[in-house]
Order: structure tokens, then C-alpha cells, then sequence
């Protein structure tokens, strides 16, 4: 076969002119998908890198605050980061991490937390990146903690006695030093159950006064309930940071201030010695001596709730309410229906049932709460004087231990509220009285520098019960003190958050 060579030469041509265009077209290809991934890239190194400034500027507020920095008051939120009073609008952040807006905002949506002022952060943070600029928000909140929350707090625990089996805390248990934990059972079952423990050192175990154990297992005691001590900290922690306690330490005065700026304040005069108080569901009512006149207060008339009594240091109140007395067991209880903290600087005696009105604890449907706070005195459930044949107050003023009515002795005392005892102890008037034993109930948690006798082994006293309300996880009784610990509750990224919606008042 004979071919001419110059088609041979112009197909040769064709192709490679061919084969030049398309490595053309596939090199500005490449390099288009290289520059476009080039700009990706620095786009998202940016728009990462703003929300690690995002998240840097809220942790450095958040440690601000709880540092000690000012924070705004009332509803409005405010610019933090910068100062609030500067000109500037954003705040530059060390090296190339670019700029940062944050603004804190005080929680106004709950009036039942208002008080406890807790915050919410929000951050935007600013890069440049190809197209202009970049932004991408953080947001966080953080809570001081509430002496509240405990269902028992013990400042100076003591030693002479301990918690065996069958003792139950539903709720955080804290204590500043050493407790006795004792176990005699061969099972696990009943063993003292915790919601959570934290001590500042390690505990006893009562079989031997010489053991310090450091595990939630020791011998045959095993804390319950085990999966969760097993855990760790929070549930189960040792050697933890004290919380100073003792009416040096603890804020109780703000509790006083709000009392006299728009609350019931009474002096030792307008409340001596002895007087005897009753909550009845929006009401308190005082008497100070047998056959006085009854003094009336009207909660919903104060715009801070809370009763102070400022009398002396050795002086005493008493407390109750009054519970509906045509039936027992479950009736309906005249009790406290709103929020309250009553204060004083001597000692609180509980002399009958203390209840709030519904017994459901869901925050949604029960809005009542009670806080105690005892200065300088102790809170002693009181000795009943029918119990050694002596006479008493008439009326509803009487001391009802344990709760009778129309001859019949309904026994067991329930006492809804947290109370705290910030230099005495939580204790019985007389030990060993009545017979045989009642159960003191507690709705709520107690918070006390020391615990002290309530009953005896022979079956005598006061046996006393603690049943969390779980409504202290997120709520505390008005102006009640805080730990001075703050507590970050929630963190969340919000790459939408912009400069016109940070500034408004959103929580």
C-alpha cells in the first residue's frame, strides 16, 4: 500500500495541535481548581479561626466574671469586651487572631432565678477573608452556685455519729472535712445511697476508727448507688476545694438589705424573744406573747419577699403553718404559696408542720418556695410542753410536736424549706423527747455548721428525714446566699449571630 507522506505530516500536526489544546484546557483547569480550593481553603481556615476567637473571647469573659469583674444589673444587655464605655466597637485580640464583640445579657425571663443573677455571654468574632468579612458567634451562660442547691451542707461535721444503712440523699451532699460511713449489712442493697458526694478530705469508715477510706468501696460498704460513684467527680469527689462558710463568710446580709429596702424588717422590739410566727399560704402572722394581739403581713404586698428579724443573737422565733385540720395524710395544706426567705439573727425553733401549699414539685405548677437562714443561733425543732404535762399558748399559736388535732396524734412533722444554719446547729430542743419517735421531715435540704442530736438509738426523739426538692437544681429561695462559685450551664456555637441581634436582650 503506497501512502503520501505529506498527509502523513498534516495528521501529526492536527494532533498534536490537538493534544496541546487539551493540556491547555486541563492546566487552566487544574489551576482554577487549585485557586478555587486555595480560596476555600482560606475561607474556611477564616471562618474557623473566627470561631476559635469567638470561643476565646467568651472563655475570657466568662473568666472575668468570675474573677470578679463588674456585670451589668437589671434587664439590659451590655457591652463587655470592649468596655461598655469605650469607643471602640470591637476588641482586638493578641496576635492574628482578629477582633471580638461580646455582650452580657442578665437573665430577666425567670423572676424565680432573677436574683440569683445569672448571665448569658454572647461573642462575635470578626476575620477578614476574601469576599470581605467574616463573623461567627459563641454563646454561653454562667450561674453563681446557690447554698440552696444542697440537700445537706456541713461546715464542721460531726464526728460522733454517722450515716449508716438505709440513710438516702437525693441531692448533693457536701460537707468541709471528714464524715463516718458505716455499713453493717452483708449486701450491698441498703447501703447509704448519695445522689452525689463531695468532701474536702477523705472518709471514715466506722469499723475501725483508724480507716480512711478513698474509694466508694470499702470492706463490705459499697455507696450507692455504685455505677454512679464509680464515675467520679461530680457524683463522687474527694479532696475537694472548701467552700467557706460561717456568717463571716457567707453573704447573708444581702438578704437583710432586701428585707429593709422592701420586705417585712422587725426589731428585737417589734419581734422579743419568743415570738411565735405562722405562714399561711400569702400571709405571716406574729404574736409575741400568750393572748397578744395578732400582727398581720401580706407577701404580696412587699416588693423584695423576705422577713427579717433583726433581735439578739441569743434571742428566739418560732415557725410554722397551719395545716387543714379536718383530715390527715393527704390533705390540703394551708401552707406557703409563694416565694419567701425568712431570716434572723437568733435561733429558728420549728414548733408544728411547715408546708407549702401544693405538694407537687414541678417548677411549672409549684411556685412556692421557702428559704431559712439562722445568724447566729441554731435551728432546734421545739420541745412540746403537752408531752411533760405543762401548759402552752391557745389557738394556732400552740406548739404542735409532733402535729395533733381534735385529740388525735397525727405523729411525723413535715418542714418544707432549706434552711441555714451559718454558726449553731440543726438539732432538737430535747433529744430524747417525744416517745415514741417521730419523724421530722424535710422537704428541701439543710445547710449548717454542725448537725446535733435529734434522737436516740432506744426509739425516742426525732428521727429526721431529708427529701430533696429537686426545684433547688435550677431555683433557690429570694436573696439566698451564694457559694461564690460560678458554674458555666450551657455553651453553643451560633454562626449566625450578628451585630444587630447581639445587642438586644434576649435572656
Amino acid at each position: 500500500m503506497i501512502t503520501n507522506s505529506k498527509t502523513r505530516r498534516g495528521s501529526a500536526l492536527a494532533l498534536v495541535v490537538l493534544f496541546g489544546l487539551v493540556l491547555s484546557v486541563l492546566a487552566t483547569a487544574v489551576y482554577m481548581l487549585f485557586k478555587s480550593n486555595a480560596a476555600s481553603y482560606r475561607w474556611n481556615y477564616n471562618k474557623l479561626q473566627a470561631r476559635y476567637t469567638a470561643e476565646a473571647g467568651a472563655n475570657l469573659s466568662v473568666h472575668m466574671i468570675m474573677g470578679g469583674s463588674d456585670v451589668p444589673q437589671g434587664d439590659d444587655a451590655i457591652r463587655f469586651l470592649p468596655d461598655s464605655g469605650a469607643a471602640a466597637t470591637w476588641y482586638d485580640m493578641p496576635g492574628e487572631m482578629g477582633e471580638v464583640m461580646v455582650y452580657v445579657d442578665p437573665s430577666h425571663h425567670n423572676p424565680d432565678v432573677s436574683t440569683s443573677n445569672a448571665y448569658q455571654i454572647r461573642a462575635l468574632a470578626k476575620r477578614s477573608i476574601p469576599s470581605g468579612e467574616g463573623t461567627y458567634g459563641m454563646i454561653t451562660a454562667v450561674v453563681p452556685e446557690n447554698f440552696a442547691r444542697f440537700a445537706c451542707f456541713l461546715d464542721e461535721p460531726n464526728l460522733g455519729g454517722y450515716y449508716a444503712d438505709g440513710y438516702h440523699f437525693d441531692g448533693p451532699f457536701y460537707a468541709n472535712g471528714p464524715i463516718w460511713i458505716y455499713s453493717v449489712s452483708s449486701t450491698s442493697d441498703n447501703d447509704p445511697w448519695f445522689y452525689s458526694l463531695q468532701l474536702t478530705s477523705s472518709y471514715y469508715c466506722a469499723q475501725s476508727s483508724q480507716a480512711h477510706a478513698t474509694s466508694p468501696v470499702y470492706g463490705n460498704l459499697t455507696i450507692q448507688p455504685a455505677d454512679r460513684m464509680a464515675l467520679g467527680a461530680p457524683y463522687f469527689e474527694l479532696n475537694a476545694d472548701t467552700i467557706p462558710f460561717g456568717k463571716n463568710e457567707v453573704n447573708w446580709q444581702a438578704a437583710r438589705d432586701a428585707a429593709q429596702s422592701g420586705g417585712l424588717y422587725l426589731t428585737t422590739s417589734e419581734a422579743p424573744d419568743g415570738t411565735r410566727f405562722i405562714i399561711s399560704r400569702d400571709t405571716v402572722m406574729w404574736r409575741r406573747f400568750d393572748g397578744g394581739p395578732i400582727y398581720k403581713c401580706w407577701l404580696d404586698t412587699l416588693s423584695n419577699p423576705v422577713v427579717w428579724i433583726e433581735n439578739d443573737p441569743t434571742d428566739a422565733v418560732y415557725l410554722k403553718s397551719i395545716p387543714d385540720a379536718a383530715t390527715s395524710g393527704g390533705a390540703t395544706q394551708y401552707g406557703l404559696d409563694t416565694l419567701l426567705t425568712f431570716g434572723t439573727r437568733g435561733t429558728i425553733y420549728g414548733y408544728g408542720p411547715l408546708v407549702y401549699k401544693s405538694q407537687n414539685m414541678d417548677p411549672e405548677v409549684n411556685r412556692a418556695m421557702l428559704g431559712l437562714i439562722s445568724v447566729d443561733g441554731d435551728f432546734l425543732m421545739a420541745d412540746d410542753p403537752e408531752d411533760n404535762g405543762m401548759g402552752d399558748w391557745g389557738g394556732d399559736f400552740e406548739i404542735e410536736m409532733p402535729y395533733r388535732s381534735g385529740g388525735a396524734d397525727w405523729g411525723n412533722i413535715p418542714y418544707h424549706c432549706v434552711m441555714m444554719v451559718l454558726e449553731g446547729e440543726w438539732a432538737a430542743e430535747k433529744y430524747y423527747e417525744p416517745y415514741p419517735q417521730v419523724d421530722f421531715n424535710i422537704l428541701g435540704g439543710y445547710i449548717v455548721n454542725d448537725e446535733g442530736l435529734t434522737g436516740t438509738s432506744g426509739g425516742d426523739g426525732f428521727n429526721s428525714v431529708i427529701y430533696y426538692d429537686v426545684r433547688l437544681m435550677s431555683m433557690h429561695p429570694p436573696y439566698f446566699p451564694q457559694t461564690g462559685t460560678w458554674h458555666v450551664i450551657y455553651w453553643e456555637e451560633r454562626p449566625g449571630l450578628n451585630e444587630s441581634i447581639i445587642g438586644q436582650n434576649l435572656y
